[in-house]
């Protein structure tokens, strides 16, 4: 199947984000200490190559009509060359990066599978916007058990008030 320009220039666009995505997260994997973080993100690392995969093989005319969701499954285990990398950062600011580069990702992944034509192309960049928000759920809760939560605190006063605010704008 010949791809709608706007399908093929979303993949193309997405590639290049791949590529320093990946080389992003290799870094820092290699300099991740706690097994549980590095975990979290050696599987990111393995879900994005494998998307580069797929968008790769919908690139191609003489296949792409075969490619489906199915093949978001299809991860293969890594190996880095980690040679006493460090990038001197805490386990705080890892996370922080990681969890942002989950979010990024979901986010571009939801909003070009919006604008794409190719159903089994939109449809396969939906379910890699899904496997990046699962993967960011992780993170979050490792941010949950690692660090102190910043978020400011409401009270039951303001939540009410808010709740009441929006009842009566719409009437409720």
């Amino acid at each position: 199947m010949i791809l709608k320009m706007i399908d093929l220039s979303l993949m193309a666009e997405h590639l290049t984000v791949h590529k320093a995505e990946l080389d992003k997260l290799e870094s820092l994997i290699c300099s991740i200490q706690e097994p549980e973080i590095k975990q979290v993100a050696t599987e990111q690392y393995m879900i994005m190559q494998n998307h580069v995969k797929v968008m790769v093989a919908l690139m191609d005319p003489s296949q792409n009509q075969m490619i489906g969701i199915k093949d978001l499954h299809k991860w293969e285990p890594v190996q880095f060359s980690c040679q006493g990398i460090s990038i001197g950062m805490t386990p705080e600011s890892t996370l922080t990066i990681l969890k942002t580069s989950a979010e990024t990702m979901a986010n571009k992944n939801f909003n070009s599978g919006l604008r794409m034509k190719a159903a089994n192309v939109r449809n396969i960049h939906i379910h890699m916007a899904l496997q990046q928000m699962k993967i960011l759920n992780r993170y979050l809760e490792l941010m949950n058990k690692f660090m102190k939560d910043r978020a400011p605190e409401s009270s039951r006063e303001k939540q009410v008030q808010t709740y009441e605010t929006f009842k009566k704008m719409f009437k409720l």
